[in-house]
């Protein structure tokens, strides 16, 4: 029997909300939203796509194809880099600390919509650069410049985490 889309947002609504957090930078109403903008946008696609991991794919696709049709609207919040410290002078190693949440939401929020969802697929979702590439509407070129902005992501958490933690000081010394 085929899955119905209400099965398969069930098991996917998860994943698609914490994507929908990082692409959104920690706002909640935002990733709301795009969750349910792009699986009511996609309803009528559902019964042409087979069931299994390409499905997966599809949907995640699909979300950053809403996130970024919206943020090319101004409809994302995104300060677009704004306040973004791109120095990445080293810093304590990310596995150092238990990185915050809000640290990591904060910093994707600075950043292009366009790196955010790159970092999504490729990082978090381990999406081959070519599947990403074809979604995010670039060459796998493009998409590495995109990805050169984890590090700034990392440090920026870094960052962040130590900061709230009051344990960069005693670092830093």
């Amino acid at each position: 029997m085929r899955e119905t889309l209400e099965e398969f947002a069930g098991r996917h609504i998860d994943g698609l909300y914490h994507g929908a957090l990082f692409l959104n930078g920690g706002e909640e109403a935002p990733a709301e939203d795009l969750v349910l903008w792009t699986l009511t946008g996609t309803f009528q696609e559902f019964r042409k796509i087979g069931e299994g991991s390409k499905s997966e794919r599809w949907i995640e696709g699909k979300l950053v194809e809403v996130f970024l049709a919206r943020s090319v609207s101004g409809d994302d919040g995104s300060i677009d880099g704004e306040g973004l410290d791109t120095s990445a002078n080293g810093g304590p190693s990310p596995g150092a600390v238990e990185i915050d949440p809000e640290a990591l939401f904060g910093a994707a929020a600075k950043m292009p919509p366009l790196a955010r969802a790159a970092i999504w697929l490729v990082v978090f979702r381990r999406w081959s650069y070519d599947q990403a590439s074809r979604v995010l509407g670039t060459d796998v070129d493009g998409l590495k410049g995109l990805l050169r902005y984890r590090q700034v992501l990392v440090t920026a958490v870094v960052r962040r985490t130590l900061d709230r933690s009051g344990t960069d000081d005693d670092r830093r010394h």
